[in-house]
């Protein structure tokens, strides 16, 4: 009996836990752009407020259930003071269309624009 109590206390807290609001998004494909070097066909994958990899697409690892952003033919780059992106990091990003003006902004790790 308190093996099973056990196990419902935890698949709800299990549930709990992968709520939207935490919800895994990645942007695929980008071009990464870090101070003045580039990364082509990169992945950034950000996990609630913070970055939690970044790399080229074939060494970073897509998590399944993510939400995908198609970054094929823009460009990502930290906004702020911060001029690189790293895992741990806040996540706040600008996606850039292909003449580098900003298509899209997210501050911790929200679409603000």
């Amino acid at each position: 009996m308190r093996l099973i109590s056990t196990s419902i206390v935890l698949a709800l807290l299990t549930g709990c836990a992968n709520s939207g609001a935490d919800r895994v998004t990645v942007i695929v494909g980008a071009a990464l752009v870090a101070g003045t070097a580039e990364v082509p066909d990169a992945v950034v994958v950000i996990d609630g407020k913070r970055i939690r990899a970044v790399g080229p697409r074939p060494m970073t690892p897509i998590p399944q259930d993510s939400q995908r952003i198609d970054g094929t033919g823009r460009y990502v780059k930290a906004d702020g003071p911060v001029t690189e992106i790293a895992a741990g990091q806040l996540a706040d990003l600008v996606l850039l269309d292909k003449d580098r003006k900003i298509e899209r902004r997210m501050v911790e790790g929200k679409w603000v624009q």
